[in-house]
């Protein structure tokens, strides 16, 4: 019998993410807090993966011990296959759950793995490898307009939250459906359309913004390409560009790139320091207290 009727409405999806995502939190401190015991550069190396590793253990133990995750069980919803009869295997579900948290950064990886490639390559024509190139710009950044896309998609018609969800068929249904929430239906609609508009303008303005960039950069020529190449190989030789004694970031112990130095005077990276700041508000040499926007990035330094 199809439990199609029992669909689990917007609101009741939203909340059991939300609660999820509380959790999930959790976990992610305590990795985190775990990781720059042991090691402050490792901290700063691989700090990113711990929100992907405790989404991954969350979701896999509820998986595994057929269980509901705490928001599931929280809203009173539970999982069904895409006919809406069933419990959907748990081959399907920890493949949702691996395209949901692991997808894009894999995507991200690909596209990275595919420019290096393209530039070691001989073979190809330069015209050729800055069309490839571009193309592979075009889905990076069409990336995060998917995503919104499919948001706005489940704000005006439902059903699926996540888009690993859409490609693997697996639905909510709610168990106690005389319970659920039609008076909020309107304005998640109005909500998707407002956000669909908003992609629309996005667009729009990047489109013109990058038509204005093609007609005013120059073309190139052999004489520019000869010097830009003398010019950058003079740079890499260079053995401190930035002609201070200590050019090195101590969170990424590499280079300094686009340095900025806090109030208490200590130089880092502007995305080291500013990572950093998203779980610590202190300085990670002395300790002093420091905020974001006491954080002053030199130029011409």
């Amino acid at each position: 019998m199809s439990l199609f009727h029992a669909n689990a409405g917007r609101a009741e999806i939203i909340r059991s993410v939300q609660k999820d995502q509380l959790h999930i939190e959790e976990i992610r401190t305590s990795l985190s807090d775990l990781l720059l015991v042991l090691s402050q550069r490792h901290w700063y190396r691989y700090n990113a993966l711990c929100k992907t590793i405790a989404e991954i253990l969350y979701h896999h133990y509820a998986i595994l011990n057929n269980l509901q995750t705490l928001g599931e069980e929280y809203t009173g919803i539970i999982q069904v296959d895409s006919n809406y009869v069933m419990l959907p295997n748990k081959m399907l579900q920890l493949l949702a759950i691996l395209l949901e948290y692991g997808g894009e950064p894999v995507v991200y990886q690909l596209l990275a793995y595919l420019q290096q490639e393209l530039e070691r390559s001989d073979e190809l024509l330069p015209s050729a490898k800055r069309g490839i190139n571009k193309f592979i710009e075009f889905v990076r950044a069409s990336v995060p307009f998917v995503r919104a896309f499919h948001t706005s998609l489940f704000y005006i018609n439902g059903g699926k939250y996540h888009i690993s969800k859409r490609l693997t068929g697996i639905n909510y249904v709610l168990i106690r459906n005389w319970l659920k929430e039609n008076h909020s239906i309107l304005g998640y609609r109005i909500l998707g359309y407002v956000t669909l508009a908003q992609l629309a303008l996005t667009l729009a303005a990047r489109y013109r913004q990058h038509r204005m960039d093609a007609q005013r950069a120059p073309k190139p020529t052999q004489d520019s390409a000869t010097t830009t190449a003398k010019a950058l190989g003079q740079t890499d030789n260079g053995d401190n560009s930035l002609g201070i004694p200590h050019s090195k970031c101590a969170l990424c112990m590499d280079t300094l790139q686009d340095v900025s130095v806090a109030q208490c005077g200590h130089l880092f990276c502007w995305l080291c320091i500013f990572s950093w700041l998203d779980q610590r508000q202190v300085c990670p040499i002395c300790r002093d207290t420091i905020k974001k926007s006491r954080i002053v990035r030199l130029q011409n330094f």
